[in-house]
């Protein structure tokens, strides 16, 4: 929520950044019409608005040059009508991309609400206004990924080999093992030393993003207990792309206590 003066909790912004793809700062130029032929006739009411985008607040590499250009926006239900001249911080998702840009409205914020963000990133080297907001969030993404782990170590790879174990289908994991020199235990029934965490070597889509360790790697490992006859060539593995972290953050752990 915001107060009189346009102040809006910083849960409040998180939450919005979380759920919308792209938000940006906009002045209303047309209510009630739109130029893209994706959104029906019968959907051109006051519930559509065609803003300029001023600046970007955060958005896919894709559109983070949209300063400038005017994009339309179907209001969310419920939201306040807008008139032509209106500014507000709108946070939307994509509804057409092509001859131009539709979005829908998730949710909407003074103008005068994100401005202290807008100011900061004048002075830093963050890219876009809510780029600090975006690592807060993934901050708090790693933490819970990091609870539901069976244990989150601090170690080096010291060690490589493939299983062999027989591939039935072209989705088949390739199982290899890496031996990891275990130098902190921030969580789990492990101690210091060097334990065996097994990983799929397969670039198949199902296992493409999990993490693929290296000789020397040093990080933060987010393990997960191996069952079933797999546990016998190890006791842990890697099964999700946010299951290897850089040692730093441990950091973000140990705060979030």
């Amino acid at each position: 929520m915001s107060d009189a003066t346009g102040a809006v909790s910083h849960e409040r912004l998180t939450e919005l950044v979380r759920q919308a793809p792209l938000s940006f700062r906009g002045t209303v130029t047309r209510v009630g019409g739109t130029s893209l032929a994706a959104i029906p006739v019968e959907d051109r009411d006051e519930r559509t608005a065609v803003v300029k985008v001023d600046e970007v607040l955060h958005a896919p590499v894709a559109f983070r040059q949209l300063a400038g250009s005017e994009v339309t926006v179907q209001l969310a239900p419920g939201a306040d009508p807008l008139s032509v001249g209106d500014s507000a911080a709108f946070f939307t998702q994509g509804l057409v991309y092509g001859e131009g840009l539709g979005v829908t409205e998730i949710g909407r914020l003074p103008a005068g609400a994100v401005q202290r963000h807008v100011a900061l990133a004048a002075t830093t080297a963050d890219e876009l206004p809510f780029s600090s907001v975006q690592r807060t969030i993934r901050d708090q993404d790693i933490a819970a990924h990091a609870a539901s782990a069976d244990a989150v170590v601090v170690g080096s790879v010291v060690g490589l080999e493939g299983l062999g174990l027989p591939a039935y289908s072209e989705h088949a994991p390739h199982w290899w093992r890496a031996t990891i020199e275990v130098s902190h235990v921030e969580s789990g029934a492990v101690q210091p030393g060097r334990i065996a965490v097994l990983y799929p070597s397969s670039e198949d889509v199902r296992w493409r993003q999990v993490p693929k360790p290296t000789a020397g790697q040093l990080g933060l490992w987010l393990l997960h207990a191996t069952t079933g006859e797999l546990a016998e060539e190890g006791p842990y593995q890697l099964l999700d792309g946010d299951d290897y972290q850089p040692a730093q953050k441990l950091a973000v752990l140990q705060e979030g206590r």
